[in-house]
């Protein structure tokens, strides 16, 4: 069995490249899409975060391989208490809340089943007083308008300001 790269050297440089650099770009894709972050110079003095992408191999229940995934995560353990975040909880379903549905399902002869929300987290909203800053990613390109438009020549200036919640927070 193959083992998930670590990092995106990793992903790049092994036997199934070609699927791992298409799930990068659905990633990519996807938050460019749900316009989770812009570039922007990050105030004197800013927290930036760290971030990373987490690779997987999703497989069926024979073990063949149905899909490969990449995530951009931030880097939870470099969050500040009040800077980068004030709330704690996971948006989960209560075992109640899944009894009545299971109930209400065998009630009236419906099935019941398992779902995802593709995308989960970059549609969630980030606390809206907080400003959370993060590095750009590895190999991350900086169109030059971006640069000029928020004078700069120097990329390692910029930072990623997050509008919406991503894997992490």
């Amino acid at each position: 069995m193959l083992q998930d790269p670590h990092h995106y050297k990793e992903a790049i440089n092994i036997v199934h490249r070609e699927q791992w650099q298409v799930a990068i770009t659905e990633e990519l894709d996807t938050l460019k899409s749900n316009d989770v972050r812009t570039v922007v110079e990050p105030p004197k003095g800013a927290h930036v975060l760290h971030n990373k992408c987490v690779y997987k191999t999703k497989s069926d229940a024979k073990g063949d391989i149905e899909r490969y995934k990449a995530r951009l995560v931030v880097c939870r353990n470099e969050q500040v208490f009040r800077i980068d975040y004030t709330l704690t909880f996971a948006a989960v379903m209560d075992l109640s809340t899944v009894k009545l549905i299971l109930v209400l399902s065998r009630r009236w002869n419906v099935p019941a089943r398992h779902g995802d929300v593709p995308n989960a987290f970059v549609k969630a909203e980030k606390e809206e007083h907080l400003d959370i800053y993060m590095k750009a990613s590895k190999g991350m390109v900086v169109k030059k308008k971006s640069m000029k438009d928020l004078n700069t020549k120097i990329p390692n200036d910029l930072a990623l300001l997050l509008k919406n919640s991503l894997n992490g927070i």
